[in-house]
C-alpha cells in the first residue's frame, strides 16, 4: 500500500506554503487555532477498519476566533495538501493539511478565513443569506484545486458559482439557480449536497446533481435533482431513518458516496455513508445504495456535514469528512480521513491540486448584505 514518506510530505507542505504565501493574508498571523489528533474508537484503540472504511487519521480543530465553525462543504486537493471549506455563515476556510510518517492525517497549518461575497460584491451577512451548505470545485484541469466553485445555499435557496481562479476569495458570485427554477424547498432542509456530472454534450457546462436534506416528495422520499442549465430533472433518495443527507461526492466510475447524519438526545450523533450506483441515478428514479459504514457516538464523530474524495497513486480512494459544530460549545469541528479500496479499471477523478484560493487583504471593506429579493433575480 502506498504511504507518503516524510521527505515527500515535506515537499508537498513546502509547495503548498509557497503558494499560500503568494496571496495577501486576511491577517498577519492567519487564524489562531489548535489541532489535536484523534483516536477513531476511544473504547478500542486497536480498531482501524469499520465497515468498508479504514481509518487514516483525524484531527479536532478549535479556535477562539468567533468566525470559526459551521463548516458544511469541503474540497480537498488531489495530493491531499490543501483544504477549502465553506461555512453556514458565509465564509471560506483555506488550510494546508499535515500528515505523519505513515501518511495519516495529523495536523493543519496556515489556516485562514475570509468572507464569501454576495451579488453586490460585499461580504454576505446573516444566516438567512449566508447558509452555505455544499461545495464542489470544477478546476477544468488536473493541476489545480481552484477554478469555478459551485456553492449551494439553504434558507434563501440558490446555487451560486464563484470564479476562484480569477479572483480568489474576492470573487463575486454568478447566480445559476434559484427557487424559481427548482421550486419551494423546506427552509432549513434544502440543498445540502452538491456534485458535478459530465455535460450532456462536449460543448455544454457540467450538470449539477443536488440532494436536499429533508424536502420530501409525496411518497416520502428525499427530493433530489439534476440541473442541465435551467432544465431540472427530479429523482429521489430512499430515506434510511433516522439519517438525513448532508453531502455527496462522485467517484471515478460515476457512483456517488452519500454522507448522512442523525441526532437525538437519547442516542446522540450518528454517521452513515452510502454508495449509490451511477446507473441508478436517472429522472423519476428512487435510489438507495449499499451502506459502507454506520457508526454512533462512541466513535470520533460529530455533526458530519462535509465530504470530499481523492485518489492515491494505487487507485485507492481517500475519503475526507468535516463536521459542523453549529457554533455550539458542546460540539466539535472534526476533520477525518479514511481509505476505501478503489476500482483500478475505472478512470481517475477530475483533478484537484494544492493551489489555494486567494485571501482578501486585511481590512477589506464590509458593506451591506445582499437583499433577499436579489437572490430571486435571473442569472446574467
Amino acid at each position: 500500500m502506498y504511504r507518503a514518506t516524510g521527505v515527500f510530505m515535506s515537499c508537498i507542505v513546502a509547495i503548498a506554503a509557497i503558494q499560500l504565501a503568494a496571496f495577501p493574508a486576511l491577517a498577519a498571523d492567519g487564524l489562531e487555532f489548535t489541532a489535536s489528533q484523534l483516536i477513531w474508537n476511544p473504547e478500542d484503540r486497536t480498531e482501524t477498519k469499520t465497515g468498508a472504511l479504514t481509518w487514516e487519521g483525524g484531527i479536532e480543530i478549535s479556535s477562539p476566533d468567533a468566525e470559526f465553525g459551521g463548516w458544511s462543504g469541503l474540497a480537498i486537493s488531489p495530493d491531499g495538501s490543501a483544504l477549502l471549506a465553506v461555512s453556514d455563515e458565509g465564509r471560506w476556510l483555506t488550510a494546508i493539511l499535515l500528515y505523519d510518517e505513515r501518511g495519516r492525517l495529523s495536523g493543519l497549518a496556515e489556516a485562514r478565513i475570509s468572507p464569501m461575497l454576495g451579488l453586490d460584491g460585499q461580504p454576505i451577512s446573516g444566516k438567512s443569506l449566508g447558509d452555505a451548505e455544499s461545495l464542489v470545485i470544477d478546476s477544468g484541469s488536473a493541476e489545480t484545486l481552484i477554478g469555478n466553485a459551485y456553492v449551494g445555499f439553504e434558507r434563501a435557496h440558490r446555487i451560486w458559482r464563484y470564479d476562484l481562479e480569477k479572483s480568489g476569495a474576492g470573487a463575486k458570485p454568478e447566480q445559476l439557480l434559484t427557487q424559481r427554477h427548482f421550486g419551494r424547498l423546506n427552509l432549513n432542509a434544502g440543498i445540502e449536497s452538491l456534485e458535478l456530472l459530465p455535460p450532456s454534450n462536449e460543448s455544454d457546462e457540467p450538470r449539477l446533481l443536488a440532494i436536499t436534506e429533508e424536502t420530501l416528495d409525496p411518497r416520502g422520499n428525499i427530493k433530489a435533482f439534476i440541473a442541465d442549465g435551467h432544465d431540472i430533472s427530479w429523482f429521489a433518495i430512499e430515506p434510511r431513518e433516522p439519517y438525513k443527507p448532508t453531502d455527496v461526492a462522485r467517484l471515478p466510475n460515476g457512483d456517488i458516496l452519500l454522507l448522512e447524519r442523525r441526532f437525538s438526545m437519547l442516542a446522540g450523533v450518528g454517521m452513515q455513508l452510502r454508495r449509490i450506483a451511477a446507473d441508478d441515478i436517472k429522472p423519476d428514479a428512487i435510489v438507495d445504495g449499499e451502506v459502507l459504514v454506520e457508526v454512533g457516538q462512541r466513535y470520533s464523530i460529530d455533526n458530519m456535514e462535509g465530504l470530499a474524495v481523492r485518489e492515491d497513486e494505487n487507485g485507492d480512494l481517500l475519503v475526507y469528512m468535516i463536521s459542523d459544530n453549529n457554533f455550539n460549545a458542546l460540539q466539535r469541528t472534526l476533520l477525518l480521513m479514511f481509505r476505501l479500496p478503489g476500482d483500478d479499471t475505472k478512470p481517475a477523478l477530475p483533478g484537484r491540486s494544492s493551489t489555494l484560493p486567494q485571501i482578501p487583504e486585511a481590512g477589506a471593506p464590509f458593506g451591506e448584505a445582499d437583499k433577499l429579493e436579489e437572490v430571486g433575480q435571473e442569472p446574467s
